[in-house]
């Protein structure tokens, strides 16, 4: 959920980078594109290649990768890195589902898996719109401000995560 949190400020602060980037508002939103670009080629790559691992492990890796991917965003000055690093992370988050949908499967009881599934992505839908929401609301302060609660929100669950893990 921290991490559907954390992404769901990437299309709020896509158009709002513009003026950082240099370029025109329409023009930022192909990095919103570029995200969905990247889930989209990370969900082929997956379906080619699937994840190995214990889904526990993958998404906590991914977790990581994914705030590779915020941290990155959030440093780029320019668009075509801005516009890079919009579809690595996608293609990240493609495999952050892909290992959270193996996750269900795999530690959920049978007699209500279907349950688990659904409670699942009603949070993580709550999470993004609260997501979207804190996003809208801080870019009214500073435009970096999303990214920068994004990247504290899945660091403190990486961080819970692998104290958990030891």
């Amino acid at each position: 959920m921290a991490v559907a949190f954390g992404v769901a400020a990437l299309p709020v602060t896509a158009v709002s980078m513009a003026p950082l980037l240099g370029v025109a508002a329409a023009s930022a939103a192909l990095l919103t594109v570029g995200y969905g670009a990247g889930n989209l080629a990370g969900s082929l790559y997956l379906m080619s290649r699937p994840l190995q691992g214990r889904p526990d492990r993958l998404m906590l890796q991914f977790s990581c990768c994914m705030l590779a991917g915020i941290f990155l965003i959030l440093h780029c000055s320019t668009f075509i890195p801005a516009m890079l690093c919009f579809f690595l992370t996608g293609m990240l988050n493609a495999g952050f589902f892909a290992a959270t949908l193996a996750a269900r499967t795999e530690y959920s009881p049978v007699y209500c898996r279907g349950q688990v599934f659904l409670w699942v992505a009603a949070m993580k839908i709550t999470a993004g719109s609260l997501g979207t929401a804190t996003a809208g609301q801080l870019m009214l302060s500073d435009i970096q401000y999303p990214l920068m609660i994004s990247l504290a929100a899945v660091s403190l669950m990486v961080a819970v995560a692998l104290t958990e893990n030891t």
